[in-house]
C-alpha cells in the first residue's frame, strides 16, 4: 500500500493498535491510578512527524520536493533502448545467407541489401575477410584480376591478382585461392549505393586476348560495419513496451481524486544523426476501475522530433524532455481517474522531413526513451476511500474489563480523516465495529484562495469500550479500516500539501478492572 495513504491509516487506527504494542496489560503496579480504584491512565503515543519524513521510503516511486515544499511522486518505466545493431544486422544478414557466392559474369552485384526506407551511398567495414577460389581450362596461362571498385582503403579499391598455369586438358584444372590467408576488409570503405556493391574480374590469356575463366567462386564472412551514411527517410524502428506501475491508489475503494498538475515526460536521448520522430502506437492509463483511458494529444498523434547531431556531430548526444500536460492533453482526466498502471508501446521512425537529408548512423549509436509519470500532491479529494486490514491480537487485554481511549490530532495538513473500523475473527467474521458510524479522527488545516495551509488544526476522539463490547473483540485477529480522505473544504478546492507539513498524534488509555 502506499505509503501516503498508510500514514493516515495507522494514525486512525492508532487508538487499537499501539496500545497493545506499546504496553503488557498483565502487570498494572507500573501503572498511575486515576481513581484511587481499579481504573489507570496510560499514556501510549506522543509523536510528531512530517510527511517529508514519511514519503521518503516507499518502493515504486521517488520522492521529489520543490523550492516551496510541494511534494511530487515520480513513476518510472523502464528505459526504451534502440541501438545501431538492428540496422547494421540487416545488412549483414543478406550476405550471411549466400556462404559462396559464385561470380557468373565479368561484372555483378552482390547480394547486399539496405533496411527498407534508407538509402546508403557509405558503409565503413569494421571486421570481415574475403576468400577467393578460381581454376583456369585455358590451354595458357592467365593473368586474373578480382576488383570490388566501389570498396577503397585509402582511396585505392580492393583488388586481388593472381597467375594460373595452363590447363593440360586432364585432371583438375589449375586454381588459385586464399583460403588459408583470407584477405581482411578492416578499414575498407563501400561508397556506393549499397544496394549494388559490384565485385569485378579480368581474366587476359598470355596471348593478350581477353577471356573468361572456368569458375570464381568468392565468400565474405563475418563482416561487421561501423558507420554509414546516406539518405535515411521512411524507416520504422521496432517497437518497445513497457507498463509503469502506480501505486497511488493501491487501495482505492471509491471517491474522486483530482491532481492540479499532473504530468507525464519522455525524456529523449539521441545519437543517430538522423531526423526522427516518435511513433506511440499504444499509450493507455488502466484504472482501478479497470478502464483502459488513452493519453490523447496533438504530440501523440502526430510524435515527437528527437534532437540528432548533425553530419559534422559524429559521436555526441542530444537531448530532449517532452511533458505532456492538462494544456497540451487530457492527462488530467486519465490520471484523476484512479491510474494503476500507464501501459505503453513507442517506437520511432525517421521523419518525413529527412527525405533527401543526408544522416548517419555509428555503430555505438542508440536513441533512448524514459517515460515518467509525476503526480503532485496539489489537487483535491472528495470521500476518498481506502482500505486495508491489519493483523492484531489482543490477548494482554484479558485483564482489562472496560476501556476508552482517548485521540488528540494536531494537523498542518489540509486533509481531513474520517475512519471506521471492523474487528475481524479466525474467520473474518465482523466482531464489532470501532464506532457506531464512522467519524472523522483527524480535521484539515484551513488553506488560503492558493490552497496553501494557513494554519493548525485540533481534534479529540474519544472511543469507549464496555465490558460486552471490550469482551466481543478480545478474539479479534485483524482489523478491517476504511478511511475516508478529503481535502479543506470537502474538496471543492485545490490544495498542496508540503514536506514541511506535519500532523502531531497523542493517544492515551483509561483501563478498567473490576475488583
Amino acid at each position: 500500500m502506499h505509503t501516503f495513504f498508510r500514514l493516515f491509516l495507522l494514525t486512525a487506527a492508532a487508538a487499537l493498535l499501539l496500545f497493545v504494542s506499546c504496553s503488557k496489560l498483565d502487570d498494572f503496579s507500573d501503572f498511575d491510578s486515576v481513581s484511587g480504584t481499579a481504573e489507570y491512565a496510560i499514556p501510549l503515543v506522543n509523536t510528531s512527524i512530517s510527511l517529508g519524513d514519511i514519503l521518503g521510503k516507499y518502493e515504486n516511486s521517488s520522492l521529489t520536493i520543490d523550492p516551496d515544499g510541494t511534494l511530487r511522486f515520480n513513476y518510472s518505466g523502464d528505459v526504451i533502448t534502440q541501438t545501431s545493431e538492428f540496422f547494421f544486422d540487416a545488412i549483414e544478414h543478406t550476405l550471411a545467407q549466400f556462404p559462396i557466392i559464385p561470380i557468373t559474369s565479368r561484372r555483378m552485384s552482390l547480394p547486399f541489401s539496405s533496411p527498407g526506407g534508407l538509402a546508403l551511398d557509405r558503409i565503413d567495414c569494421k571486421t570481415g575477410t574475403f576468400t577467393y577460389y578460381v581454376t583456369n581450362r585455358h590451354p595458357e596461362s592467365v593473368n586474373a584480376t578480382i576488383t570490388f571498385p566501389d570498396v577503397k582503403k585509402n582511396g585505392q579499391p580492393l583488388r586481388f591478382q593472381m597467375t594460373l598455369p595452363p590447363y593440360s586438358g586432364t585432371g583438375d584444372a589449375p586454381f588459385s585461392t586464399n583460403i588459408f590467408s583470407p584477405a581482411s576488409v578492416e578499414g575498407y570503405i563501400i561508397e556506393s549505393d549499397i544496394d549494388s556493391v559490384f565485385i569485378e574480374y579480368e581474366a587476359i590469356r598470355a596471348s593478350g586476348i581477353s577471356d573468361t575463366l572456368a569458375s570464381v567462386l568468392v565468400s565474405i564472412q563475418n563482416l561487421t560495419f561501423s558507420y554509414a551514411e546516406g539518405s535515411l527517410s521512411n524507416y520504422q524502428f521496432a517497437g518497445n513496451r513497457d507498463t509503469i506501475e502506480i501505486d497511488f491508489f493501491d487501495n482505492w475503494t471509491r471517491g474522486d481524486v483530482y491532481f492540479e498538475d499532473p504530468t507525464v515526460t519522455f525524456h529523449i536521448e539521441n545519437s543517430f544523426g538522423i531526423p526522427t520522430r516518435s511513433l506511440v502506437r499504444v499509450f493507455d492509463i488502466i484504472t482501478v476501475n479497470g478502464e483502459v483511458l488513452p493519453l490523447q494529444s496533438p504530440h501523440i498523434t502526430n510524435g515527437i522530433d528527437f534532437p540528432y547531431p548533425s553530419i559534422n556531430e559524429v559521436g555526441q548526444v542530444k537531448t530532449r524532455s517532452f511533458v505532456f500536460n492538462k494544456g497540451n492533453s487530457n492527462i488530467d482526466v486519465v490520471l484523476g481517474a484512479g491510474p494503476v498502471a500507464v501501459d505503453y508501446d513507442i517506437s520511432a521512425a525517421t521523419a518525413p522531413q529527412s527525405e533527401g537529408t543526408r544522416g548517419f548512423i555509428s555503430e555505438d549509436g542508440f536513441y533512448k526513451v524514459r517515460v515518467e509519470v509525476e503526480l503532485p500532491l496539489y489537487g483535491r479529494a472528495s470521500g476518498f476511500v481506502a482500505q486495508d486490514t491489519f493483523d492484531i491480537n489482543l490477548g494482554d487485554l484479558n485483564e482489562v474489563d472496560f476501556a476508552e481511549f482517548k485521540l488528540f490530532t494536531k494537523n498542518e495538513l489540509p486533509l481531513a480523516v474520517e475512519l471506521q473500523g471492523y474487528f475481524l475473527d479466525e474467520n473474518n467474521q465482523i466482531l464489532d465495529s470501532l464506532f457506531q458510524t464512522q467519524q472523522l479522527v483527524v480535521q484539515g488545516a484551513p488553506v488560503n484562495g492558493q490552497g496553501i495551509s494557513t494554519g493548525v488544526s485540533t481534534k479529540s476522539t474519544l472511543i469507549p469500550f464496555s465490558e460486552e463490547r471490550l469482551a466481543r473483540i478480545k478474539s479479534a485477529r485483524r482489523i478491517l479500516v476504511n478511511t475516508a480522505f478529503s481535502t479543506t473544504n470537502g474538496g471543492a478546492n485545490s490544495i498542496k500539501v508540503s514536506a514541511n507539513q506535519k500532523i502531531q498524534v497523542q493517544l492515551g488509555a483509561k483501563l478498567g478492572k473490576k475488583r
